[in-house]
């Protein structure tokens, strides 16, 4: 992989006062180092209430990447922003459970709208849901 230029890097933009890192890379110890010293500086100016991490472009993932991740969203939440894994893909959610990896802690939910109404609801202190049960009120069941 060439890691000049950005090649690796994971973009990160702000939406409805929340960073919204979109994952579309292979996860390397360099690319998860990297991405958390980055999103940890932009918390830090850019005074966000909530960071959610969409994972939807990952295929693979170990358990010491998800332990990385959860890191980070622990280091996210010390700085006083809310953090949101979304997009886990079943098979390693599947593959994460078989390893016995502990998810104790981990907010997920089901998509990026979600995660942001959860984010949203939560910054004006009426939220009593527990994000990781939030479902995807608009699918469509046949």
């Amino acid at each position: 992989m060439n890691n000049e230029a950005g090649a690796d890097s994971i973009p990160v933009q702000l939406m409805r006062g929340c960073l919204v890192a979109s994952i579309q890379v292979d996860l390397t110890e360099q690319v998860l180092k990297r991405f958390r010293q980055e999103l940890l500086e932009r918390i830090g100016s850019a005074r966000v209430h909530g960071v959610v991490l969409d994972v939807s472009g990952v295929d693979v993932m170990d358990s010491a990447d998800f332990e990385t991740l959860k890191t980070t969203m622990s280091m996210a939440s010390v700085m006083g922003a809310s953090p949101v894994i979304v997009g886990l893909k079943p098979g390693i959610v599947s593959a994460l459970v078989d390893l016995d990896v502990d998810t104790r802690g981990v907010r997920a939910a089901l998509n990026l709208d979600d995660a942001l109404e959860w984010l949203g609801a939560a910054e004006s202190s009426t939220a009593t849901a527990d994000p990781a049960v939030i479902r995807d009120t608009h699918a469509r069941h046949p």
